[in-house]
């Protein structure tokens, strides 16, 4: 069989630290993976590939991305349990690459238990097999190069932390380099062979610094002085665990090494840290509180203001009981008539569009109610979410004993489960005999969009005190934490008399950012315009699809006075709420309303929708797209 053509590693233009990497993890086999990461067409897949060609002599083998379980870590042997009645096993890819190295393109596409497996195997050189009650341990070791695009969907904390060394690919923005790789490309697809033989020279002199570098590894030494440097990068770069110490001082050694010293030198920790360090540092995400606090008589006198503020605006003395409240409603909206909602602006501040505030720092963001429904729950992965299907339309994943897809049979599942039992049975000239109790379903998974929709209010309430600059600040934060989920969002505001459909649920951030930037502020409050405009954009055309998770947040204060109907704003909204909550979409309500004595419109609008409840004035942006993540979640699987 022909060899596939790989791009020779020498021709690769820039990436200078991912080719830095790639040797790294070609040395030092102590190394356990190397994870390229990288846009669209940025050379990652072909750096991986051409590993190979200036190793040692060892093969390359691609994982598929649709491999199934047998395949990849081994089954039992159909044809000798037939022919002999006996259960051995068949070893499956990783098996079968003992000592060579193995390529996962795509890596973040995988089953995250098939990636926790792959990455055990590479490090420990042990593969627990269990199939139908038979267990084995296969030795197997290898050399893990994995690839990704974050864009496609990123990596839980926990699985990148099992990567010793992480790299990004280098954008190539200059003229000649980019003038190169079209040459370079062109000349390979139209001659490979005679392309490659003109860097045979640079291929094994590569080799010979590889084979070098390996001999010299094991008498490499770190002095005290920078060991004590390693732990200090880690704890000032909130490393968490020591993985990342470990791998860190492993790299800068073999750095030494392929750079012909036998010892490292400050220097070789620099590059290292690039290379081992730069996917597990945590830093302060982005809208965290930054330079000194306000001063306290200040925030004192704005307290003062506000509960003066409020004690005019009052309609009565307020409780927490959800039936006065709702009755508290429906006063004030008699008091905000309709027949004033023609003057919409009269007499209202200008117009105003607020800067993106930055989060407050908190204790408690959870009131006892929702924290009590949320404790269970746990963040996401980083990833799309898969959802079990009931038909033939996902992906084979699994079997199971024959239950719900009868028509769903998994043939290699149901020949093994038969295969012990041939002997026993009268075949009657069959090659082999299957019985009711042998058959086997297929279970199957496809992925699942979660689209979040946040509806903001945007009325002239929101400008006292800046609030909508702390509202923009949380709703950063949840967009942010959005894109590493590769959720679907939207953004909606409501005010003056209409509901304005900002951006479509879409994983473009950056447009988010920029509509989010520029929302006005000013004018009356048609809450359940708002409302009805949500959930009609979820529950038609391309998001109505009923397998995916649709969350609309909304951001109020809960006061509502403007009725499209003519009716009491407050009697609208009730009605508008309880009709929501009938439809298939999940409801967060941020309350944020501030200062005291509250209001609690948002309380009764919660209740109404069936929503969860939070208060912005008790949330850290940060955890409150930790806690909408956690609900959606949540959800989602119990639906």
């Amino acid at each position: 069989m022909n060899e596939y053509p790989v791009f020779p590693f020498p021709a690769i233009v820039g990436n200078d630290t991912a080719r830095k990497a790639i040797l790294c993890i070609l040395v030092n086999e102590d190394l356990k993976g190397l994870l390229i990461t990288g846009g669209c067409g940025s050379a990652k897949t072909t750096l991986a590939r051409s590993a190979g060609k200036i190793s040692d002599g060892k093969s390359t083998t691609i994982i598929p991305q649709n491999t199934t379980g047998e395949r990849l870590f081994g089954s039992i042997d159909i044809e000798n349990a037939i022919t002999k009645g006996k259960i051995s096993i068949t070893e499956g890819i990783l098996a079968e690459n003992d000592r060579r190295i193995v390529v996962v393109d795509d890596i973040n596409l995988f089953d995250e238990k098939v990636i926790h497996t792959i990455l055990d195997t590479a490090g420990s050189g042990n593969l627990l097999l269990e199939r139908d009650g038979f267990s084995e341990n296969i030795r197997t070791r290898y050399i893990l190069i994995a690839t990704m695009d974050p864009e496609e969907g990123g990596l839980s904390s926990r699985i990148l932390d099992r990567f010793d060394l992480c790299v990004e690919t280098e954008r190539i923005e200059y003229e000649s380099g980019r003038l190169k790789i079209i040459r370079s490309c062109m000349a390979f697809e139209k001659d490979p062979v005679s392309f490659s033989k003109k860097y045979s020279s640079g291929i094994e002199e590569l080799r010979e610094n590889i084979r070098k570098a390996k001999e010299r590894l094991p008498f490499v030494t770190i002095p005290g002085s920078l060991i004590e440097l390693i732990s200090e990068l880690c704890i000032e770069l909130n490393v968490s665990g020591q993985r990342g110490d470990i791998a860190l001082a492993k790299t800068a050694k073999t750095l030494a090494a392929i750079d012909g010293r036998g010892s490292v030198v400050f220097e070789d920790i620099r590059q290292a840290a690039l290379l081992s360090l730069e996917h597990r540092r945590r830093n302060p995400p982005p809208g965290s509180p930054q330079g000194d606090p306000p001063d306290e008589s200040e925030q004192e006198d704005e307290r003062e203001n506000e509960n003066d503020r409020r004690d005019e605006e009052r309609p009565g003395k307020g409780n927490d009981n959800n039936g006065e409240n709702r009755e508290e409603m429906q006063d004030h909206g008699e008091r905000d008539s309709p027949d004033n909602n023609n003057a919409d602006t009269e007499g209202a501040p200008p117009e105003q569009a607020f800067e993106i505030g930055s989060a407050f720092s908190i204790i408690e963001f959870l009131d006892e109610h929702s924290l009590s429904r949320l404790r269970s729950g746990n963040p996401g992965s980083g990833r799309r979410r898969r959802s079990t299907c009931s038909d033939s339309s996902g992906r084979y994943v699994s079997y199971r004993h024959r239950d719900r897809n009868k028509n769903d049979i998994a043939i290699d599942a149901t020949l093994r489960a038969a295969a012990p039992f041939q002997t026993a049975r009268d075949r009657k000239g069959l090659a082999i005999k299957v019985e009711r109790e042998d058959l086997r379903e297929k279970v199957r998974e496809k992925r699942t969009d979660d689209i979040i929709l946040f509806l903001v209010d945007a009325s002239g309430s929101m400008g006292v005190k800046k609030r909508m600059v702390a509202v923009k600040g949380a709703v950063l934060s949840l967009l942010n934490d959005a894109y590493h989920k590769r959720d679907m969002v939207g953004l909606m505001i409501f005010r003056r008399k209409e509901a304005t459909l900002l951006l479509p649920p879409t994983r473009s951030t950056d447009l988010a950012y920029k509509m989010l930037k520029e929302i006005p502020t000013g004018g009356r409050t048609p809450l359940s315009k708002g409302v009805v405009s949500a959930v009609k954009l979820l529950s038609q055309g391309r998001y109505s699809k009923s397998t995916d998770s649709k969350t609309i947040v909304i951001l109020t204060d809960g006061r509502a006075n403007y009725s499209g109907s003519g009716r009491n704003p407050y009697e609208e909204l009730r009605m508008t709420a309880r009709a929501a909550s009938e439809k298939k979409i999940r409801f967060v309500v941020v309350d944020t309303e501030e200062g005291f004595p509250r209001l609690d419109f948002a309380v009764a609008l919660a209740f109404e929708l069936g929503a969860t409840y939070l208060r912005l004035d008790e949330l850290d942006s940060r955890k409150l797209a930790q806690s909408v993540e956690t609900i959606v979640k949540k959800e989602h699987n119990h639906v």
